[in-house]
């Protein structure tokens, strides 16, 4: 789970603890020769983020300090500080979060390259008064690619211009279903199938011509007659009924995070039945505490 620190045995200020190299940095900003990646003298490494998202959150509980975070696929880095790193990454592993979040360069790297392309390295923890410090100290010696502002604590507000190239550039990445982990750009024939589904959404009837079965089942709907879960499920895959998920963002607050044809195609986005789908809808309850389902 962790790769051991090599050619540390000779430095004074490190330690060792159950064969992981534990740094003790002596807190500088100086800028001399750039450090090359496999120099730097890291705490802990997860070679797939969303492998091992538990061991992230689990491992890092309550301790602040600097991660970085590597796209394995083209090397550039992201350098960030937080006073709990568990808590920052729940944050990263959320799909609303990071879409939320689309003007970071970051973000719109998890979506467009997946998080199992990404590997985590927790470069040290600190105490919180001295987080600038050490991102600082990282930001002068890895000089990480994400980050736009090279300044520890400083934030980017993008001109309109800026954001209109950002819109752009998400274009074509489809953020719903599972494509968020594994970061695939649509294909002309996949984005076809997607137009025609729009159309299908907005006249259920388009191009079809429906059977005596199927008129029989919409009659039944129409007169209100209690259906078993399987018959609700063809009706809805007929009619095209939409359903729509939304997550929780705070105690209070939901946001849409994608809206589906039927039942079952919702189902299908969290890996459950379409009949679960909708028992909760009906019910108005909240799944597992976080997603709740609506057709409006």
């Amino acid at each position: 789970k962790y790769v051991p620190i090599q050619k540390c045995s000779k430095l004074n200020n490190n330690l060792f603890k159950n064969k992981i190299c534990i740094s003790k940095h002596t807190y500088s900003t100086s800028t001399e020769k750039p450090l090359k990646l496999e120099e730097i003298n890291y705490i802990k490494f997860y070679e797939n983020a969303f492998n091992m998202k538990k061991d992230i959150l689990n491992e890092n509980k309550g301790k602040s300090g600097i991660y970085m975070l590597t796209n394995k696929l083209n090397n550039k880095i992201y350098i960030g500080q937080s006073m709990d790193i568990s808590n920052r990454f729940k944050n990263y592993f959320s799909i609303s979060y990071i879409k939320s979040q689309s003007n970071l360069t970051i973000c719109r790297s998890l979506i467009k390259y997946g998080y199992h392309n990404f590997s985590l390295t927790i470069l040290e923890y600190c105490n919180k008064s001295d987080l600038l410090t050490r991102e600082q100290y990282y930001f002068d010696k890895l000089n990480p690619q994400y980050n736009i502002l090279k300044i520890a604590g400083s934030s980017a507000k993008h001109t309109e211009d800026t954001k209109a190239k950002i819109s752009k550039s998400l274009k074509g990445i489809s953020v719903k279903g599972k494509s968020a982990l594994s970061g695939k750009i649509q294909k002309e024939e996949t984005k076809k199938l997607t137009s025609l589904k729009k159309l299908k959404e907005s006249n259920p009837l388009f191009g079809k011509t429906q059977s005596e079965n199927s008129k029989e089942l919409m009659k039944q709907k129409a007169l209100g007659r209690k259906h078993s879960e399987d018959t609700k499920l063809k009706m809805s895959a007929i009619s095209g009924n939409p359903v729509n998920i939304y997550e929780k963002f705070t105690s209070k607050e939901f946001k849409l995070i994608g809206s589906f044809v039927s039942a079952r195609r919702a189902g299908k986005f969290l890996g459950i039945s379409g009949s679960t789908v909708i028992k909760y809808m009906n019910s108005g309850e909240i799944f597992k505490n976080r997603y709740k389902f609506s057709s409006k």
